[in-house]
């Protein structure tokens, strides 16, 4: 047993827009290798980011398979990079 301290137990004051909280979605990179492309993501985001990507049904990516920290997406072909990334741009606001 442990007291709690403010590090471990500390709430968060301030309110955040839903714009704001999709800011820290755990992504980090993505890259391209023909129809195939990698999404780095901190560690445990992956899963979760993942199952967004194949609920939304992005017409440019066919599914995904998800680790702790990667995702690999499977691209439909003839699909470009910037299609995919503008159709993943809806749920990762920070994707660059």
């Amino acid at each position: 047993y442990v007291l709690p301290n403010n590090t471990m137990y500390k709430r968060m004051t301030e309110q955040h827009t839903a714009a704001e909280l999709l800011m820290h979605n755990g992504f980090i990179s993505i890259e391209f290798s023909a129809n195939l492309a990698v999404v780095k993501t901190r560690p445990g985001y992956a899963s979760s980011l993942a199952y967004d990507i194949d609920n939304r049904n992005f017409y440019e990516i066919l599914g995904t398979i998800a680790g702790d920290d990667t995702i690999l997406l499977v691209i439909r072909e003839g699909c470009t990079r910037t299609s995919v990334t503008n159709a993943l741009s809806l749920i990762i606001p920070n994707l660059q």
